[in-house]
């Protein structure tokens, strides 16, 4: 429910009557629907009640007002003393101070419908009961009448059995503005229901990807299983008359110069010969080759490391000349 500052004149005229016809009496209830008209919604009445926004009849409020009593009087809930309010008497101060005490709360009530509503969803969610939603609207209702009490200004002592009977009528408006029980329930229900879904589908996707796993695990398995067959096939077999490069490191021990030979070739022909192998025969000599460079260059450190404490030279000087090149 939006607060009065966003409805227009005319409507605010409309709950200022609404609140002196009904009083405490019957609780009520009001919105601006989609089409800026004002609903309204009275305890007994069974059909929502429209009115305009600024209607150019100037009896537009005199119709409403008749509209309400007709529609109280129709439903039986309507007496004379609420269609024709009756006077208060001056020594019924202490009657005229609660009410006024009641209207105050649920009027403030009534300007946070929207949050109460979003507070006690969330409630329901977290709790996963609604049981909690009563308790909640007693401690609302008990806060919103100490507010009342601190902004009025006098007022008589109220008694213990009199503030029973004022929470009382205040709970009885709020459950009214606030939905039912049977609201929280369905909604309950349903985020249950969206959560168990949720989970399955969470669950069917992590069987799928385990499945898909496993069956990536089987193919690189029977791949690999392939290459090895393939790496223990001879080399003969192959078509290029050329000499495999297999062949040439298993001659690497009778010729140390291999690999300077493989590098004399041109790149033409080098690439001819790497052709040959295998995937897995390329990927290993491409690991042996990053391994014959980690070793020369370990052993590149260690000779300087070496001469650098043969020649006793200071690191210092050596790494300012490093920066300064």
């Amino acid at each position: 429910m939006c607060k009065q500052t966003n409805y227009s004149k005319y409507q605010k005229r409309v709950i200022k009557f609404l609140n002196d016809l009904l009083g405490t009496d019957t609780p009520f209830s009001y919105e601006r629907a989609k089409n800026n008209h004002l609903k309204v919604l009275i305890d007994g009445v069974p059909k929502p009640i429209y009115t305009g926004s600024t209607p150019s009849d100037c009896k537009s409020i005199n119709n409403f007002m008749a509209e309400v009593k007709r529609e109280l009087k129709a439903s039986k809930l309507e007496s004379e003393e609420v269609l024709k309010p009756a006077k208060v008497k001056l020594t019924d101060f202490i009657k005229q101070s609660n009410d006024k005490l009641i209207q105050s709360s649920v009027k403030s009530l009534r300007t946070r419908i929207t949050t109460l509503k979003s507070q006690e969803e969330t409630l329901v969610l977290e709790t996963k009961s609604i049981e909690s939603v009563s308790t909640k609207r007693v401690e609302v209702v008990k806060h919103a009448i100490s507010y009342a009490l601190q902004a009025r200004k006098q007022g008589a002592y109220i008694k213990a059995k009199e503030m029973s009977e004022i929470e009382k009528t205040v709970i009885t408006h709020l459950n009214f503005m606030l939905p039912n029980m049977a609201y929280y329930a369905e909604l309950l229900d349903s985020k249950t229901k969206y959560q168990e879904k949720q989970e399955e589908q969470i669950t069917k996707s992590a069987l799928v990807e385990e499945n898909v796993l496993c069956n990536n695990v089987v193919q690189l398995e029977d791949k690999a299983a392939k290459e090895l067959i393939q790496d223990s096939e001879p080399m003969a077999k192959t078509k290029t008359p050329q000499q495999p490069v297999s062949t040439m490191m298993k001659t690497t021990s009778k010729s140390s110069d291999s690999a300077t030979d493989l590098m004399a070739m041109s790149a033409n022909n080098r690439v001819s010969l790497l052709r040959n192998l295998t995937k897995a025969q390329a990927l290993l000599l491409i690991e042996d080759i990053n391994q014959a460079m980690a070793a020369n260059r370990e052993e590149d450190i260690e000779a300087v490391v070496n001469l650098i404490r043969n020649k006793d030279l200071p690191l210092e000087a050596i790494i300012s000349r490093m920066e300064a090149a």
